[in-house]
């Protein structure tokens, strides 16, 4: 150590007495690094070298380089000593994060931007592996950051978050939109001076951007995350490389999704729609092996009667609360690693009126079906109203009929309005009567039954139209009181078909069973609940 450092209390004097030997800058660089690397602060460790001359410019070889809250001008200041140091060998891990500034002025606003977009290609220069590079907006307050991005060559893998980012050079936005489906995508940008050459992984969050561009100009793209955005009217992204897409959507009303990615096997997309708009769906992806899709309906458009459908879901079985007949092993449909579960939410209200709506209805639910799916949930908030009609016409389907083999219906009613004399929810009326093709179809629950003659219809038509069923599961309503000509009725059902195993499931971990050798069971049941009565 120096003697001016020692006389001016800016070196370590770790020796007995404090007149020894500075030990741990007498460390090996590489120790020296590890200390550095633990203060997890690329401006704490650039303190450091006041510590003694050895400890100069140490923190410019640190692996990974992470500024929180610092000044735009110290910062560009430091990128600038760490391309000096790092002469051109590049950073694996650069993490910038800043609070944005608000002036009063255009002109202090314009050069804070000006600021932002010059530390961007800062971070340029310095080449890092990966990068993550954040303007966190006020509480509460959603703000872009207008930047113009440059484009990082060595890049694998980049987070961002509250940027408004235009790249140089971009096509016109109608070529992109409208590139036909053989069109080679590694062609649309042939200069890599204009691509992302290297990156794999790609994370946006509070973030405007032209994704279709963005997409096209990473030929080696594998993952991107997209959330909080703008409002996209329509989401298209093509990509030759793309295995995993996760986009959550914040706009209302979605017009367009058009997915062409050959290499896709996981993608989770959420987004709503509405307003009268009937949002085109179009997903080529050959090796789709998970999907997790949510769609909204902001206003209910489509329907049967007086049923509007307002949501619809396909996700995995294991995120489902079918997950417990996974583990217990009593459902085979959901053993399969890829299995997926089609679930579709409709409410019934007096004002809704939907005549001669069934082949829209068709459409609208098809377009969701992008995978297969073994598992349907039918959520009916009935208010008061019959489902049956409707359940018959979706399980009538197509698509439908020939993928379920285990159908859960859940019937609610929130608040119960008056089911007027010749409601359009029982239309078409002969749906009793009626017979369709459920012959993959295996395992049945229905909660929240309430024993109303249109629900014990809707249950006989099951029986009869599911030749191989093998199980059916009924959980009563919380509000029901079971009496006995309730309970007599649906044993009557289950002792008309004793090829399938039924379960009475009157209280959780409680079930009363019908099989063709034992109904001792339901019958003490009966007797004990004919004696309650009496007494």
């Amino acid at each position: 150590m120096e003697d001016g450092e020692a006389r001016h209390g800016g070196g370590l004097n770790l020796g007995p007495g404090g007149g020894g030997e500075d030990l741990i800058s007498a460390l090996p660089e590489d120790l020296l690094l590890q200390i550095l690397v633990r203060l997890r602060c690329a401006r704490a460790a650039a303190r450091t070298s006041t510590v003694s001359r050895r400890w100069r410019a140490l923190w410019t070889r640190l692996p990974e380089l992470t500024f929180r809250d610092v000044a735009l001008g110290p910062l560009l200041r430091a990128l600038a000593s760490l391309q000096a140091a790092a002469a051109g060998a590049g950073v694996p891990l650069l993490d910038i994060c800043i609070v944005p500034i608000f002036f009063d002025s255009h002109d202090e606003n314009a050069q804070f931007r000006e600021g932002v977009s010059s530390l961007l290609h800062a971070a340029t220069r310095l080449s890092p592996v990966e990068l993550c590079f954040a303007v966190r907006p006020e509480i509460f307050t959603r703000s872009y950051m207008d930047v113009k991005a440059p484009l990082f060559h060595r890049a694998t893998s980049i987070e961002l978050h509250g940027l408004h980012l235009a790249f140089p050079g971009s096509p016109p936005r109608w070529l992109r939109l409208h590139l036909a489906p053989s069109t080679r995508l590694d062609r649309v940008y042939t200069d890599p001076r204009d691509t992302f050459p290297a990156l794999e992984r790609l994370s946006l969050s509070s973030c405007s951007v032209d994704l279709t561009d963005l997409v096209l100009r990473c030929p080696r793209l594998r993952v991107l995350r997209e959330a909080d955005g703008p409002q996209y009217s329509d989401i298209i992204i093509r990509s030759a490389t793309l295995q995993e897409l996760d986009m959550k959507s914040d706009t209302p009303f979605m017009f367009c999704i058009h997915i062409q990615a050959p290499a896709l096997k996981q993608l989770a997309l959420s987004f709503s729609t509405g307003g009268g708009i009937t949002v085109a769906v179009s997903i080529l992806a050959p090796l789709l092996e998970k999907v997790s899709w949510w769609c909204r309906y902001t206003t209910v458009t489509v329907g049967l009667g007086r049923w509007g459908l307002y949501k619809v879901t396909l996700k995995p079985a294991e995120s489902n609360a079918q997950r417990d007949l996974t583990r217990s092993g009593e459902d085979d449909c959901l053993q399969h690693p890829h299995a997926h579960v089609l679930s579709l939410y409709s409410f019934a209200h007096i004002s809704f009126s939907f005549p001669e709506a069934a082949a829209e209805l068709t459409t609208e639910i098809e377009k969701h079906t992008i995978i297969h799916f073994s598992v349907l949930e039918l959520h009916f908030m009935t208010r008061g109203h019959v489902f049956g009609a409707l359940a018959l016409h979706i399980l009538g389907m197509h698509r439908i009929s020939s993928a379920t083999r285990s159908l859960k219906i859940v019937l609610s009613k929130e608040d119960k309005e008056a089911c007027p004399v010749n409601c359009t929810c029982d239309e078409p009326r002969n749906w009793r009567s009626q017979s369709i093709s459920l012959t993959n179809l295996e395992s049945v629950e229905i909660k929240g039954f309430e024993g109303e003659n249109h629900e014990f219809d809707f249950l006989e038509l099951i029986f009869r139209c599911a030749t191989m069923l093998k199980r059916v599961t009924v959980r009563p309503s919380d509000e029901v009181t079971t009496s006995n000509d309730w309970c007599t009725k649906i044993y009557g059902f289950f002792k008309a078909y004793p090829f399938v195993k039924c379960n009475l499931d009157l209280s959780p971990g409680k079930h009363v069973v019908h099989a063709q050798l034992d109904c001792s069971y339901i019958q003490q049941w009966l007797l004990s609940l004919y004696s309650s009565i009496e007494a």
